[in-house]
């Protein structure tokens, strides 16, 4: 008796195997913020769809093309194309509607391919899926490539302005692409689909409508455009914050505030610049190094960035906020009036600090002037949303890491540990100071000694 070899899996079908291994490592490092995360998703990228090409030509050229490889193949290129344009929605990169077309295509033709199999027959990839594929890796690699360029601090180059540039006529190209051939899929295919569609409609028997009762047509809803929150700043400030220069935002809050006072009540919000009581006389003189006053304000409202907020401290002492002079451009003079700023009943003395994580969006927001804008407030709603813009952070993750902490360390003489551990406190719930902070700390080294 002889023993039958078990079979084994020739090298095209290996090599997609491999790129299912990789595309996991890729989400896994998209999925974390950790220095240089997108580069290393660069590089499993790139080799992943090296793979795709190499071993289509090795299954060609060595005849080694098995059913397996035909299921193997699409499914590979499916899970690294969609989780890596997931993870670059989540980055706010990739248009949302976009990929959920390219999802559902992708569904559709899956759904084909599950009916031929119960017909035992196998559906081979087109030609103009291969188009397709490389179209979307294109617009990926181009995306990725921007978002690199950012961990490098090499955003404001001219080869990331390019690539920013070339990603939307990419994502479109890449969306015809995707259409067309599931399309063109379809249509080869389409006796596979009228055949299920009969084999459906004989096992059914035909009902007589029943006669419905008419309703009223509905009413036409008129569409409400989004609402975003939006944080009033000095132009020259909001031109500081996004290129970077700084990373603190220090408020007291205006007259129409109300009788709470200021409050840091969004965690995410459009950095909005405003010359409202902009005083140039009022900033340091490097400022005016970095951004150059624009001669007359004009009609229409540009919004290039939003901020997200990693930390709200509110600075009760004078000392607190002294130690903050080089992480700023204002003036000591404004800030002692914002300091000392009482115009309500029980309003005390001190500053509320927000270290904020900016981002830049690839095409900025145009808004027209309008009343709900105007006043002496620190927040405003804008009828523009940030879920569809492609953004990148004006400041890589490391860099910006060190900065926030060594600010913590000014304001609380504590660890920045202290503070990531109380991030609930500090954002979620109450606002601690400098203080309080530490009363917090010598309450639990008391604890831990009894």
């Amino acid at each position: 008796m002889t023993l039958r070899r078990a079979p084994t899996l020739n090298l095209p079908n290996q090599l997609t195997v491999l790129r299912l291994g990789m595309c996991g490592l890729l989400l896994i490092s998209m999925s974390f913020d950790w220095p240089y995360a997108v580069t290393t998703a660069l590089l499993i990228f790139t080799l992943a769809s090296l793979t795709d090409w190499l071993d289509g030509a090795i299954a060609r050229a060595r005849n080694l093309v098995t059913d397996l490889g035909k299921l193997l193949d699409p499914l590979a290129d499916k899970v690294l194309i969609i989780g890596t344009l997931v993870s670059l929605v989540e980055r706010h990169v990739a248009p949302m509607w976009m990929v959920v077309v390219i999802i559902a295509r992708e569904f559709l033709i899956t759904g084909l391919r599950m009916i031929a199999a119960h017909k035992q027959k196998i559906l081979a990839a087109e030609r103009v899926g291969k188009h397709k594929t490389i179209s979307q890796i294109v617009a990926i690699l181009v995306s990725l490539g921007y978002l690199s360029l950012g961990e490098f601090g090499l955003q404001n180059t001219f080869l990331a302005h390019l690539l920013g540039v070339a990603q939307t006529p990419l994502y479109w190209v890449a969306l015809v692409i995707t259409v067309l051939s599931g399309a063109i899929y379809f249509w080869k295919n389409a006796a596979i689909v009228n055949e299920s569609m009969e084999a459906s409609t004989e096992e059914k028997p035909v009902m007589k409508p029943e006669p419905k009762l008419e309703t009223p047509p509905p009413v036409a809803e008129v569409p409400v455009p989004p609402r975003a929150a939006a944080f009033k700043e000095w132009e020259a400030i909001v031109e500081a914050l996004g290129q970077g220069a700084q990373i603190i935002i220090l408020r007291k809050g205006g007259i129409a505030e109300g009788r709470a006072g200021f409050q840091a009540s969004h965690p995410k919000f459009w950095l909005f610049p405003t010359r409202y009581h902009q005083q140039w006389e009022k900033t340091k003189p490097e400022l005016r190094h970095l951004v150059r006053p624009a001669p007359e304000a004009g009609k229409e409202i540009t919004l290039h960035y939003f901020a997200e907020v990693t930390d709200a401290v509110y600075l009760s002492s004078w000392e607190e906020v002294a130690r903050l002079d080089d992480a700023h451009f204002w003036g000591e003079e404004v800030l002692r009036e914002r300091f000392g700023y009482r115009d309500r009943p029980g309003m005390e003395a001190g500053l509320h600090l927000l270290i904020v994580r900016v981002s830049r969006i690839n095409l900025p927001h145009k808004l027209q002037p309008s009343p709900e804008y105007e006043g002496c407030k620190s927040w405003i709603e804008v009828p523009v949303d940030w879920s569809q813009d492609i953004a990148a952070p004006v400041v890589h993750s490391e860099e910006f890491a060190t900065r926030r902490s060594r600010i913590l360390a000014a304001v609380a003489k504590v660890n920045p540990s202290d503070f990531a551990a109380r991030r609930e406190a500090t954002w979620g719930g109450r606002v601690f100071n400098a203080a309080q902070v530490k009363a917090m700390r010598e309450a639990e080294r008391e604890g831990g000694e009894g």
